[in-house]
C-alpha cells in the first residue's frame, strides 16, 4: 500500500514538472571595479528580481587588470565597468570595445579603522606628517593593476607640491610599512582587522563599510574639475595593452566609464541591463546612496558609437 502511494505521489511529481517546466535562466557576465562591489549587488538583486530569468554573474577586480582580462585571456564579459574612464579608452578601444558612457565620480580619501595609530591626531593638514611615522602602516592598491592605485600615487606627488614638501613622494615610496595589494577592496579587511592603519581608498567605499577616513583637500583629492590642471602635473608610468610597452598616466578627475566589449556573448541582454544601471530610478539612485555622484551619463567622444537602445539614457 505504501509503495503504491508513493508511486502516485512520483506520478504527481513528474506531472506538475511537465506542466511547469524550469524556468530558463540567461547568465550575464558582469566585470566591474572592485570600488563598485556594494552598488553592483544591489543593483543585480533589484534587476534580478524584475527579470527572473537572468542570472548575472559579476567578477570584481582591478580595473585594468579587468581590461587586461577581456584582451588577453579572451575572457568572456558582456558589460564592463571602470573605476577609470581612461581604461577604457586605453586599453579596449577601439580594438576590443565601441563607445565609453561616463556616469559617476569619486574622491580619495585616507580611510581608517578603530584600531589605527594616531587616529585621534590625523586630520587633513597633517595626514601627509602621519603617514611618514616609523611604526605607522600604510598602503595602497597596485598601480598596475587598479586605478585606484595609480591614484594613491598621484595624490602622493600632488601633496609634495600642495603642502612644500621636497622629496616628500620618494620618501614615501620607501617607508618600511607600506604595502601594496592587487585591489583597493583588498585593503578594507586589513584596515578593519588593524593590520594596516591607513589606506587610500575611493570615498564611496569608505563609506559603505562604515569607515572613518580624512578628507584630503580638493586640490589633491581628484575630485574637483576645477582642479584638473594641477591634478595633470602628476604623473604614473604604467604598462601598457602590448606587452613590454609602457604609458604615461596623467592625473585627471576621478570618472568611472562603461562599455560593452565587442563579442559580448549577451549582446541584447547586456544592453538591457546598462540601461537599468544608467536609469535615474535604478542603478544611478543606488551609486548616489552609496556616497558616488553621478556624471551624465554622457558619451566619452562619439555619441553615435553607442548602442541606440542606451542613447536615451544621456545627457
Amino acid at each position: 500500500m505504501k509503495r503504491f502511494s508513493l508511486l502516485i505521489a512520483l506520478a504527481a511529481l513528474l506531472a506538475l514538472t511537465a506542466a511547469f517546466p524550469a524556468l530558463a535562466v540567461t547568465k550575464l557576465a558582469v566585470f566591474h571595479a572592485g570600488s563598485l562591489a556594494a552598488p553592483m549587488a544591489e543593483i543585480e538583486a533589484l534587476y534580478e528580481k524584475a527579470h527572473p530569468d537572468v542570472d548575472i554573474q559579476r567578477e570584481s577586480g582591478g580595473s585594468a587588470a579587468l581590461a587586461r582580462k577581456i584582451i588577453d585571456l579572451g575572457g568572456q564579459c558582456d558589460l564592463f565597468l571602470s573605476a577609470d574612464y581612461m581604461v577604457i579608452e586605453r586599453l579596449l578601444r577601439p580594438a576590443a570595445a565601441d563607445f565609453n558612457v561616463l556616469f559617476a565620480s569619486n574622491e580619495l580619501v585616507l580611510m581608517y579603522g578603530p584600531k589605527a595609530r594616531y587616529a585621534k591626531e590625523i586630520n587633513g593638514d597633517n595626514w601627509h606628517e602621519i603617514l611618514m611615522k616609523d611604526d605607522v602602516r600604510w598602503g595602497h592598491s597596485d598601480p598596475e593593476a587598479d586605478p585606484c592605485g595609480y591614484r594613491s600615487l598621484m595624490v602622493l606627488q600632488l601633496a609634495e607640491k600642495h603642502y612644500g614638501v621636497a622629496g616628500f613622494y620618494e620618501k614615501a615610496l620607501a617607508h618600511p610599512l607600506r604595502a601594496v595589494r592587487p585591489k583597493a577592496i583588498d585593503l578594507v579587511a586589513m584596515v578593519e582587522s588593524g593590520a594596516m592603519d591607513y589606506a587610500f581608498e575611493y570615498r564611496s567605499v569608505a563609506i559603505q563599510h562604515g569607515f572613518e577616513y580624512v578628507e584630503l583637500p580638493v586640490e589633491i583629492n581628484l575630485k574637483e574639475p576645477a582642479h584638473a590642471d594641477f591634478y595633470a602635473t602628476a604623473v604614473v608610468e604604467r604598462s601598457g595593452a602590448e606587452p613590454g610597452t609602457k604609458i604615461l598616466t596623467k592625473g585627471e578627475p576621478v570618472v568611472y566609464g562603461l562599455t560593452i566589449p565587442k563579442g559580448a556573448p549577451q549582446q541584447a541582454l547586456a544592453e538591457d541591463f546598462a540601461s537599468f544601471v544608467l536609469s535615474p530610478d535604478g542603478g544611478l539612485a543606488v551609486f548616489e546612496k552609496m556616497g558616488q555622484a553621478i556624471v551624465g551619463p554622457s558619451a566619452y567622444g562619439e555619441a553615435g558609437a553607442v548602442p541606440e537602445s542606451l542613447r536615451g539614457r544621456l545627457k
